[in-house]
């Protein structure tokens, strides 16, 4: 029997495309034979500085999609690699989106900011028909024009399915939507067998939680991703424990019932 991986090796991956999404995000397409599960998420390498968590954005036979936003050290020198550069990696790790639970219902995404990477894969499964769902709806909210992620996809989204877009700020150039994304979930109808999953800003995932209850959506068929200082990724540093919960490793998606009494307090 083989030995067991070393969950702290770096794996090698071939950047062979990137897309320029905003002045400080891109995409990237690396060259990779692994084979992670909707919802999971990788750890980016920078020699000398570091690693950072990034979901994997998309994924087929041969490549992985990551959208990386330039916050630190770690990110700003990944979001200068380009195509033919290496990118280094441990991963994948976490669980993925229970899409299951969705089976012959209704699923509802609520994706904010870049927590639009983290759903983007699940949701691209969906409307592809990959699963037995029979109503898939999709909001996305962004804080202004410039942070739109993901723009050329959009056609394609609002051909399968309900997809709406909404901004927190006007521009000249959009015709679309302006306001907070609860407030277009509070003029959706939705079903009882609807199941939900939601990543975006803590603020914004607290206040579409509040407007499905009060939809009859219980939250034991809302799942959360979160995002948390995840630094070992395995569970042993603590650095992203909410309650009883390791985030790298027990997440990044749980189910909103099980995380509520920890995620409502303003420390975590």
């Amino acid at each position: 029997m083989p030995a067991p991986e070393n969950p702290y090796t770096l794996k090698e991956g071939k950047v062979i495309k990137v897309i320029k999404e905003t002045p400080d995000v891109y995409t990237f397409y690396i060259q990779t034979e692994e084979k992670p599960l909707p919802g999971q998420y990788n750890m980016l390498y920078a020699f000398g500085m570091g690693e950072a968590p990034i979901t994997v954005a998309s994924a087929k036979d041969g490549y992985v999609v990551h959208t990386v936003r330039a916050v630190g050290n770690v990110t700003k020198h990944i979001d200068r690699l380009r195509e033919g550069d290496l990118l280094y990696y441990r991963g994948p790790y976490g669980n993925r989106w229970r899409i299951e639970e969705a089976y012959g219902g209704t699923l509802l995404i609520l994706s904010g900011g870049l927590g639009l990477a983290a759903t983007r894969w699940i949701f691209q499964e969906a409307i592809e028909g990959k699963h037995p769902i029979k109503r898939v709806v999709h909001l996305y909210g962004s804080k202004n024009y410039e942070s739109l992620l993901y723009s050329y996809l959009y056609p394609d989204w609002e051909k399968a399915c309900e997809f709406y877009i909404t901004l927190d700020k006007p521009h000249s150039a959009w015709k679309g939507r302006v306001g907070l994304i609860t407030d277009v979930l509070k003029d959706l109808k939705l079903e009882e067998n609807t199941v939900v999953f939601a990543c975006g800003p803590d603020p914004m995932v607290k206040a579409c939680v509040k407007v499905l209850e009060e939809k009859g959506i219980p939250q034991r068929r809302v799942y959360v991703s979160l995002e948390r200082h995840m630094k070992c990724s395995v569970g042993t540093c603590g650095h992203c424990m909410i309650g009883p919960y390791f985030v790298c490793k027990d997440g990044p998606i749980f189910r909103h019932d099980l995380i509520r009494e920890y995620f409502e307090r303003r420390e975590v």
